[in-house]
């Protein structure tokens, strides 16, 4: 004798249910770490924007002490005997270390800023000559009244034109030192013997200082750029944070196997429950309630995990 046909609604309706309900919870769990890690997000960029406006600053204070403390040992070793060198057309960093004091510039800074010196000398010898020969007295009072008479000179290294203008409006005489233009035509030049120990001294301490503000502002610039690099990674792992793509295709899968079939099953107004039915729609259910408490168990696991690392780097 057949069966009576069983009325497939209730079956359907309690999986289409329970679906929607799990859907509901885990879904708003789902929406409350989106919103988490909204505000995360703009708090972690809020936080890396300030550390980079402190990086900026940090840098250009860093770059200030480096030139600083550059500029101090280049007009310490540029002194008026390596600019008559390089006037005589000694650019080489080992003929102008004979000349010079001894620094701790290179050879390649030393090369560098000669050319520039010598770019000087000549603009300052092109320049003066040109004011010298329209002067109806030249020279008669001396570099500073020249100097104030012509305010229009860009002047970027003083004792260059300083020598140029003594070179030009002084008789010419040889020096057994330096070949071409000697340095007796010159306004009186310090030497070491006649600079005293406390000016050395002076001088020592003031690039001692310089140096000690570069080292401190280029361990300040490391220091910050570690912490920067810190953030943004901080920054990108709440931006792609671990299995939530995951966990939103298994909630899918879910919504799909638990409401969506039923509910088209049910659209078609079927008069017995049939065991095909029944299997397929109840293990669609399952697969996805399995893979749902799979991933909720696998997502507490990897906390568990990250609470017992942290307390283990606290502890220690």
């Amino acid at each position: 004798m057949p069966s009576a046909p069983s009325d497939p609604a209730p079956f359907l309706s309690t999986i289409t249910t329970a679906s929607s309900a799990l859907v509901a919870i885990v879904g708003g769990l789902l929406v409350a770490r989106f919103v988490t890690l909204g505000s995360e997000q703009e708090g972690a960029q809020r936080v890396l924007t300030d550390a980079e406006a402190r990086l900026e600053v940090v840098k250009t204070r860093a770059e200030e002490a480096h030139q600083k403390r550059l500029h101090f040992d280049l007009d310490r070793f540029f002194r008026r005997e390596v600019i008559v060198a390089v006037n005589n057309g000694v650019v080489d960093a080992a003929g102008l270390r004979e000349v010079g004091w001894a620094s701790v510039l290179t050879d390649m800074q030393i090369e560098h800023y000669a050319a520039v010196v010598a770019e000087e000398l000549v603009r300052a010898e092109e320049t003066c000559k040109a004011l010298l020969s329209s002067e109806e007295v030249p020279a008669a009072s001396g570099w500073e009244d020249f100097r104030r008479r012509h305010p229009e000179l860009q002047i970027n290294i003083d004792e260059a034109w300083e020598i140029k203008f003594a070179l030009l409006t002084a008789p010419p005489v040889r020096s057994r030192n330096l070949p071409g233009i000697g340095l007796s035509r010159l306004p009186s030049i310090p030497t070491r013997a006649s600079l005293s120990d406390t000016l050395m001294l002076q001088r020592g301490i003031r690039r001692d200082a310089l140096k000690a503000q570069e080292e401190r502002s280029q361990q300040q610039l490391e220091d910050l750029e570690g912490e920067v690099v810190r953030l943004r990674k901080a920054r990108e792992a709440i931006v792609r944070p671990k299995g939530l793509a995951f966990g939103l295709l298994i909630l899918s899968f879910f919504t799909v196997v638990g409401v969506v079939v039923p509910l088209l099953v049910m659209s078609t107004a079927p008069k017995d429950l049939t065991s095909t039915m029944a299997d397929t729609v109840f293990g669609l259910f399952m697969a996805g309630l399995v893979a749902l408490l799979g991933y909720m168990t696998v997502l507490a696991l990897r906390l568990q995990a990250s609470g017992s690392r942290g307390s283990g780097g606290t502890d220690s």
